[in-house]
């Protein structure tokens, strides 16, 4: 066995040849075994077939049957090993089912306690046929490649593979033999430290006389200066050292030529050699800048001769596309924005699969993002940068703003854009961890060992979904699974609409949730009934924002999931939510008296906690006391004293409401008046001296003043106590950037006037007549706005929301009413006899402004 160079600083030399543990170890088990049991699989009991994966470009040329059994030679983590057949192999799981040599029953193995699994039998393995359209401008790639394999405990094993496949599970190896065949191996990633595979391209270059030993030596120098200086910045942007410690280190450097950058800084104790090796775990994550790059620039290799070699390095075809045609159907697989994103195309079908030529089929986030984006299993081939230019302009014509024109065969034209919401709501990197955690799972549904790790690419995927809908000003996320294949959609709710933000693979399903079920401290293993819960995301991210949990059991074993983001608004000023003039000086001068009962009444997310806290902002001041008690406390104000209830422990409103009436205040706010002995309090309070403010979830003014007589309000001491109630709703604005203007025609300006005398003693003809006057003159037509789309909105006409009010006003008339306990109809009367607009007023209102339209008015009440 032959230990991995530590430095990278010396010339490449080529490697004898060293048979690996893995052969030693083969040998000896098979052995062990009768040539019987091995050439026909047979075994006492019943034979499970195993599911292996092949290498890329290759196929089993016999697949298994069920009636076969694999053996197999298990390394454990103390060394030992045992030999016997192979009953199950459950990636997923992280478990395998092993029945040693003589036993009756199999036994159940967690991946965790062993170093390796090496099957016992050789398979053959056959080329992935392709078109003849494109076979013959592939090149040979080579069939096998040398690989190195670092284990956690310092051991390093080498040998050939013909090819890989690196999941989350693990590594697996296919290991040819010298007769024919290859011998499949798997090393959990638990006992990976590294892993490589290919000859150093440098000793490759050698080799075919590309490039002299001189030029690798100098290329390999500016390479590790250049990872020396990719070392330097992530310790001084990280704060792990300081500049002036990384100065006295690289200077010390120069002196000792011969030791690394960490070691001179472990050296001068700027860092422990624990510390160093997280660093280093980065770096190789991250490394600088290719050898061969640095060698074409130099000008010492011609780009086309290091795209030959990687070819041959890799195991992976170079194509040349000058000339190929590529057939329409072909082109359809992928769209050309998808196309142009990623520098791919499209080159034929082999099998299930999508032959793509990529300049760097390496880079395995762009792999694996393109795979997801086009939604299909990829087999890539290399081509060189010009050559997928030119066939992207050739096959797809140039780009023209958000999409690009796609030119089919026939010279037929179309455009071919992304989808408003993939283009400009969902940045990419939603889209690349997503398709990294389908490459890191190999296909393999993820579970709840998954979600309880940490830093892995699903806990960064539900971060990044959490953070996009804050930056989206989304109100709530929806996480909604569906039974079988069908993929899980998660949605999020933006000015009162949901909108589609990304479909995840149905194999990904439990691990989401149960990641957020782990976030939110609730049960992962209870899926039989809903549960409550509340996140505190500056525990898991950068951002401070509370979500509210609620998992409701659906199909199948199945449960979605939906959060409201609670992410700490700001109060908007009291003359900018939207009041008319009139309105507003009246709610001023209710805001000044020294006490009374003023209510906010409206659905769930109809704004009126925005609106209380409008309120409270123009009340807070330093002579003013102002409680608090709400749930949860979604708006943050210096200078109130704000409680969060907990029903749970018996803090309820009601119970802070009369702490808070032994705490000396001017203003009381109650999050909701939900019960008698809530509003009883309320009640008392505002008679006592005090200004109270509330909610209640009524659809009208005056239904509010009627709901809190039915809960046992004393309607002498309610009467008194009111000053008036605001009924609101919220209604999606058009976007002032592409409204469009148009002249209401006759029929569509008298039903909306009609439709605003509704439940009142206006005139519609009156009305009509007065909606002229405002529009420039009694015979002018009047101009309304519809939606249109753009940029700006997301092309969906509308951006942002805007309130819509009914404002009852307490004034004599309507408390005698209220003290002899009126009907509904009778209060409503007398409000708009006092100048009350209703809702649907003052919407219509808003329509004729220009700033919404009379559909979503309509949608609100």
């Amino acid at each position: 066995m032959r230990k991995v160079p530590e430095t990278t600083d010396k010339l490449p030399r080529k490697a004898p040849d060293t048979t690996t543990r893995f052969s030693r170890r083969l040998a000896e088990a098979t052995a062990k075994l009768s040539r019987a049991a091995l050439a026909t699989g047979a075994a006492a009991g019943k034979a499970v077939a195993v599911s292996w994966p092949a290498p890329p470009y290759y196929d089993y040329a016999e697949p298994r049957t069920a009636a076969s059994t694999e053996y197999c030679l298990l390394t454990f983590m103390d060394q030992t090993t045992r030999t016997g057949a192979l009953l199950q192999f459950s990636p997923n799981e992280a478990t395998l089912t092993f029945r040693q040599e003589g036993a009756g029953s199999g036994t159940r193995i967690a991946f965790d306690s062993l170093m390796s699994v090496e099957l016992l039998r050789p398979v053959q393995l056959k080329r992935e046929s392709l078109p003849g359209s494109v076979a013959d401008r592939f090149s040979a790639e080579s069939e096998s490649q040398p690989f190195t394999v670092e284990f956690v405990n310092g051991e390093v094993v080498e040998g050939r593979t013909v090819g890989h496949v690196k999941a989350l599970c693990g590594l697996f190896l296919f290991l040819p033999r010298e007769s024919s065949g290859v011998m499949r191996h798997f090393v959990p990633s638990h006992v990976v430290r590294s892993h490589a595979a290919g000859k150093p391209i440098g000793e490759m270059l050698m080799e075919r006389n590309l490039v002299t030993p001189e030029s690798v030596d100098s290329a390999l120098r500016e390479q590790l200066l250049l990872r020396n200086h990719r070392l330097g910045e992530y310790l001084t942007e990280n704060r792990i050292v300081s500049h002036e410690q990384l100065s006295t280190a690289l200077e010390r450097q120069r002196s000792q030529p011969g030791q690394k950058l960490g070691e001179t800084l472990v050296g001068l104790g700027y860092l422990s050699a624990a510390e160093l090796q997280q660093v280093l775990e980065v770096e190789r994550r991250d490394r600088a800048v290719p050898l061969g790059r640095i060698l074409t620039d130099m000008g010492v290799l011609e780009p086309d001769a290091l795209d030959s070699v990687m070819a041959k390095k890799l195991g992976i075809p170079m194509v040349k596309l000058a000339g190929l045609e590529i057939a329409p159907d072909i082109l359809k697989r992928m769209p050309a924005a998808v196309a142009y994103r990623y520098h791919a195309i499209p080159l034929a079908e082999s099998d299930l699969s999508l032959v793509v030529a990529v300049e760097d089929p390496m880079n395995a986030a762009k792999m694996d993002e393109l795979r997801f984006a086009v939604g299909a299993k990829l087999v890539p081939a290399m081509a060189s940068a010009s050559d997928i230019g030119q066939a992207l302009k050739k096959n797809y014509g140039a780009r023209d703003g958000w999409g690009m024109s796609l030119t089919s065969p026939d010279n037929a034209s179309r455009t071919a854009e992304l989808p408003p919401w993939r283009s400009t709501n969902v940045d990419v990197a939603v889209e690349e961890l997503t398709a990294r955690l389908s490459a890191e799972s190999a296909d393999l549904e993820l579970n709840e060992k998954h979600a309880e790790q940490s830093d892995t690419t699903l806990v960064k995927l539900v971060n990044k979904i959490i953070l996009d809908a804050v930056a989206q000003n989304a109100s709530d996320i929806h996480i909604e699974a569906n039974p079988g294949e069908k993929g899980t959609r998660i949605r999020f709710r933006k000015d009162g609409a949901l909108v589609h933000y990304l479909d995840l693979p149905a194999r990904f399903r439990r691990a989401v949730v149960s990641r957020l079920k782990i976030m939110s401290q609730l049960d992962i293993t209870e899926r039989r009934r809903p549960q409550d819960g509340k996140i505190e995301f500056s525990k898991f991210g950068p951002a401070r924002v509370e979500l509210r949990v609620a998992t409701v059991p659906t199909t199948d074993g199945l449960e979605d999931v939906v959060m409201r983001v609670l992410s700490g608004a700001k109060p908007l000023p009291i003359d900018q939510i939207g009041f008319d003039p009139v309105a507003l000086a009246t709610l001023k001068q209710l805001m000044a008296r020294p006490h009374g009962l003023f209510l906010v009444c409206g659905p769930t997310g109809s704004g009126k906690t925005t609106t209380l806290h409008s309120l409270l902002g123009h009340l807070n001041t330093d002579e003013r006391k102002i409680w608090t008690a709400e749930d949860p406390i979604e708006i943050s104000q210096p200078g109130l004293r704000q409680v969060q209830v907990n029903a749970k422990i018996g803090w309820t409103f009601a119970a802070a409401m009369r702490s808070f009436m032994r705490a000396d205040p001017d203003v009381i706010m109650v999050g909701e008046m939900r019960d008698a002995e809530t509003a009883k309090i309320g009640v008392e309070a505002s008679l006592t001296g005090h200004l109270v403010l509330s909610t209640l979830h009524t659809n009208s003014a005056a239904e509010s003043v009627v709901r809190l007589l039915d809960l046992g309000m004393d309607p002498f001491n309610f009467a008194d106590a009111l000053l008036g109630v605001l009924s609101q709703r919220l209604v999606r604005r058009l976007c002032p950037h592409c409204r469009q203007a148009y002249s209401a025609p006759q029929a569509e300006l008298a039903a909306l006037a009609s439709e605003y005398c509704v439940d009142s003693q206006a005139d519609a003809d009156a009305v009509l007549g007065a909606w002229r006057v405002q529009q420039g003159g009694s015979d002018g037509g009047i101009s309304l706005y519809r939606a249109k789309g753009c940029g700006a909105c997301d092309q969906t006409g509308y951006k942002g929301r805007m309130g819509v009010y009914e404002f009852l006003v307490a004034d004599a008339p309507l408390k005698s009413l209220v003290q002899r306990r009126a009907p509904i109809s009778e209060i409503h009367a007398a409000a708009q006899a006092n100048g009350m607009r209703t809702l649907k007023q003052d919407g219509i209102g808003r329509v004729l402004q220009g700033l919404t339209d009379i559909h979503h008015v309509r949608m609100v009440y």
